[in-house]
C-alpha cells in the first residue's frame, strides 16, 4: 500500500466499535471530522463506565467497605494505565478535569517562582488554554511574557524562540501539535537546548499531540505535560497533568482539602508524599476509569499504522482542497498530523460548515480558541477538518464534495456551475 493511501480496512475495524458511526438502517452515518474538538467514544469505554457505575460506584481511599475498596482499585489501576501509556511513573500522573484545567493548575503552582526579573516564553501557535494562564501569571507576578510569532509557514520559529530564552526564563510553554494547522514542533530538540541554557521548566500542551502518535513523555524532555481524555474517546471532564518526579519537590499544590493530607492538627498540615497531594477533593473516578478503557482500546492497534492512515487522509484532503475555489489551506510544512484548517474567500467559515452539516459532514468553524495564531496566518476564522483512525477515504470525499457545493453556492447563481462539483454530484 502506498504511504499516502488511507487504510480503510483498519478504519472500518475501529469504526465497528464506535456506536455513533455504525451504519444506521436507511441512513448513511455522519462523516464526523471534528475529532480535534472531541473524539467519538468506543463501545469498550461505554462498557467500562457502565460496569463501574453498576458494580463498584463509591468514593476512593475513604473507606474499608468492599465497594470503596473496589472503586479504589479501579481508580488506582487507571493511574497505572495512564502512566504506562505515556511512559511515566504512576506517581507522576495527576488527574485533572482536562488539559485546560491541567495548564491552569501548572500556572498556579509555578507562580511562586516568578518575580519582576523573570520571563515566560510562549510560542505563537498556542491554543488560548496555553496562552491565557501565562498572560494572567505575568500580570499578577509582574514578570515579562514573551510570545514568539510563528514563521511564514505557520510553524514554530525555533531560532527566534530560543533567542527569547535567557537565564531569567522560568517557564517555557508550547504546544506539541497545533489544533489549527496540525503543525507540530520538535519538543525533544527544543527541550534539550532550553535545559542546557536555562533553569526554565517546560510546560507542554499535549492535547492534540497525545492523540496522533504514541511516545514517552520522558523522551520529549519536557517537565510538565497536559492532555484531555475526551480527545482520546474517553468521557469529558477527565484529563492529566504529568509532572516529572524531578520537579515535583519544587512545586506546592495549588489547592488543598480532602485526600491531600496525612495529618492535620490545630496549627499544622502535613501533606501526603504521594502524587495525591496534587488532587484535592473527590476525583472524577469514573472519568479516570473511562480514560483507562480508552487507552487500552487504542493500545490494541499499531500506533504507527494509525498515524500513517490519518496522515494519508489529510494528504487526500489537502490535495482535494487545492481544486476548490475559495478554499485556502493554512500553513505549510513537510508533515501535518490530525487536522488542517482553511480560510475561505466566499461567504464565511460558518457558512461552509453549515452547508457541510446539511450534507452529513461534521467540521468545525471559527477561531478554534487560537485567535493570535489565526491572525498571524492572515485570517480571523477558518474551517477545520480533523481526522481520527476511524475516518475513511469516503469521509474525506464526502467533505470535499460538501465544500465544492459550498464554493458553488456562495459564489452566487447556485450549485452546478463548477465542473468538479457536477462530477461529484452525479456519482
Amino acid at each position: 500500500m502506498s504511504a499516502r493511501q488511507p487504510d480503510d480496512a483498519l478504519a472500518c475495524r475501529i469504526r465497528a466499535a464506535i456506536p455513533l458511526l455504525a451504519d444506521a438502517e436507511g441512513a448513511a452515518p455522519v462523516a464526523y471530522l471534528d475529532n480535534a474538538a472531541t473524539m467519538q467514544m468506543p463501545r469498550p469505554v461505554m462498557d467500562a463506565l457502565e460496569a463501574f457505575r453498576t458494580t463498584s460506584y463509591a468514593n476512593v481511599h475513604r473507606g474499608v467497605h468492599s465497594l470503596s475498596l473496589a472503586a479504589s482499585d479501579a481508580f488506582d489501576g487507571a493511574r497505572r494505565a495512564v502512566a504506562a501509556f505515556i511512559g511515566a511513573d504512576e506517581q507522576e500522573v495527576v488527574f485533572t478535569s482536562g488539559a485546560t484545567d491541567a495548564l491552569n493548575r501548572a500556572a498556579r503552582m509555578l507562580a511562586p517562582a516568578l518575580d519582576e526579573r523573570s520571563n515566560i516564553v510562549v510560542s505563537g501557535l498556542e491554543h488560548h488554554s496555553n496562552l491565557l494562564p501565562w498572560r494572567h501569571l505575568s500580570r499578577i507576578t509582574d514578570c515579562e511574557l514573551r510570545v514568539v510569532p510563528p514563521d511564514a509557514r505557520g510553524a514554530l520559529d525555533l531560532s527566534a524562540f530560543l533567542q527569547e530564552v535567557t537565564e531569567n526564563t522560568r517557564i517555557v510553554a508550547l504546544t506539541e501539535l497545533s489544533n489549527v494547522t496540525g503543525i507540530g514542533c520538535d519538543l525533544a530538540a527544543l527541550s534539550a537546548v532550553v535545559h542546557e541554557g536555562s533553569d526554565a521548566l517546560i510546560v507542554a500542551d499535549g492535547a492534540q499531540g497525545i492523540v496522533h502518535g504514541r511516545r514517552s513523555v520522558r523522551d520529549l524532555g519536557c517537565d510538565l505535560y497536559a492532555f484531555s481524555g475526551h480527545k482520546l474517546g474517553a468521557p469529558c471532564g477527565i484529563g492529566v497533568l504529568w509532572i516529572a518526579a524531578r520537579v515535583q519537590e519544587r512545586l506546592e499544590p495549588e489547592s488543598f482539602g480532602g485526600g491531600t493530607v496525612s495529618e492535620v492538627t490545630e496549627k499544622e498540615t502535613r501533606l501526603l508524599g504521594s502524587v495525591e497531594r496534587f488532587e484535592a477533593g473527590t476525583p472524577n473516578i469514573d472519568g479516570a476509569v473511562g480514560l483507562a478503557a480508552a487507552l487500552r482500546f487504542w493500545e490494541g492497534f499499531d500506533a504507527a499504522a494509525l498515524l500513517a492512515h490519518e496522515d494519508a487522509l489529510l494528504a487526500r484532503l489537502e490535495a482535494g482542497l487545492t481544486l476548490i475555489e475559495g478554499a485556502n489551506v493554512l500553513g505549510s510544512c513537510p508533515a501535518r498530523h490530525g487536522c488542517l484548517a482553511f480560510s475561505v474567500d466566499k461567504g464565511s467559515p460558518y457558512d461552509w460548515a453549515k452547508i457541510a452539516d446539511g450534507r452529513g459532514v461534521a467540521v468545525r468553524s471559527g477561531h478554534h480558541c487560537a485567535q493570535p495564531y489565526l491572525r498571524a496566518l492572515g485570517c480571523d476564522a477558518a474551517v477545520r477538518v480533523s481526522v481520527a483512525p476511524y475516518n475513511t477515504a469516503g469521509d474525506i470525499d464526502r467533505a470535499l464534495a460538501a465544500f465544492e457545493t459550498a464554493s458553488c453556492l456562495l459564489k452566487g447563481g447556485g450549485c452546478g456551475g463548477h465542473a468538479l462539483c457536477r462530477e461529484r454530484h452525479t456519482r
